[in-house]
């Protein structure tokens, strides 16, 4: 409880200073409530009522659209700095906490009754709810904002943090499984992917297969971790499987791959907050990997 409202705690703070920085800027328009960073809810298919946080831009139609997945157990108020660097460039974020965990503790039983999850409890089950039911829930708000012309979803990249690499590559595997159908885009929105400190697995859930995906490894894929930090090993052998197979895939050239192998033992919040070079290369790499043009990810309406 006092990890959730810290969390609340610090991203309210957050919000009230970009909101403050947008209200001193002149002349004042009537467009700005529509750029005001702010909670919202998100109520599941299942019952559960998700809490999360998103960060408009003022790029509107021409913002590329950040999906930020945190680690298991963790919360969102961490990356703080990172979301904002993210929106100074003219991302457009949205932070879920995902059941289970944040301000999104309370989920509706059979018997129509609230209760609390109880994270050391939660299951494989759990974890594919989070990937099929949470996330996509979340992309489902960020497809409002599409069709409001307040960002460009076919311009989407997630990020994600420790376990929460392994939520991000399995929903962005199933979202390149749904093809258009004629000229109505369903899917396949995914256009990069930023993997901090990868864990192995979760709950059982191995990191491995979407990262086999073909359609995973088209993308431009981002790893950053600690090379002395407990997942070094593991982001050393994720980075030369998708090194690899990009590299056949390009008859020997490899190209939209990037590693950032830092000379520490800070791992996943730790390592983004504290290590200077973290946030300006994960903005850079971002901004450069998904261009927005008439040819390139182009605004569609959904």
């Amino acid at each position: 409880m006092r990890r959730a409202l810290t969390s609340l705690f610090v991203f309210l703070i957050a919000i009230a200073v970009a909101n403050t920085a947008l209200a001193q800027r002149k002349p004042k328009t009537e467009e700005d409530d529509r750029y005001k960073p702010r909670p919202v809810k998100l109520k599941t298919k299942d019952g559960v009522t998700l809490r999360a946080f998103y960060f408009p831009s003022e790029k509107g139609k021409n913002a590329i659209t950040v999906l930020f997945v945190h680690e298991w157990q963790g919360q969102s108020s961490p990356y703080v700095p990172l979301i904002a660097a993210l929106r100074s460039a003219g991302c457009a974020v949205l932070v879920p906490d995902y059941r289970g965990h944040g301000g999104s503790m309370e989920y509706i039983d059979v018997t129509g009754k609230p209760q609390k999850f109880d994270v050391s409890r939660m299951s494989k089950v759990d974890v594919q709810n989070i990937i099929r039911i949470d996330l996509e829930k979340a992309k489902g708000f960020l497809k409002e904002e599409n069709n409001a012309e307040n960002l460009n979803l076919n311009a989407l990249v997630v990020v994600g943090v420790r376990e929460g690499c392994i939520l991000a590559s399995h929903w962005a595997s199933i979202d390149w499984s749904f093809p258009s159908v004629g000229s109505i885009k369903q899917s396949q929105d995914v256009k990069a992917l930023v993997l901090i400190s990868p864990e192995k697995q979760l709950k059982g859930l191995p990191i491995e297969p979407p990262l086999r995906d073909p359609n995973i490894l088209q993308l431009p894929i981002m790893i950053v971790a600690g090379q002395t930090s407990p997942e070094a090993k593991d982001a050393e052998r994720i980075g030369r499987r998708i090194e690899g197979a990009k590299k056949r895939a390009g008859g020997g050239t490899v190209s939209g791959f990037e590693s950032l192998m830092i000379d520490t033992s800070l791992t996943g919040p730790s390592l983004v907050s504290n290590e200077p070079k973290v946030i300006p290369a994960i903005v850079d790499f971002i901004t450069k990997s998904v261009p927005i043009n008439d040819e390139e990810n182009p605004w569609i309406e959904r």
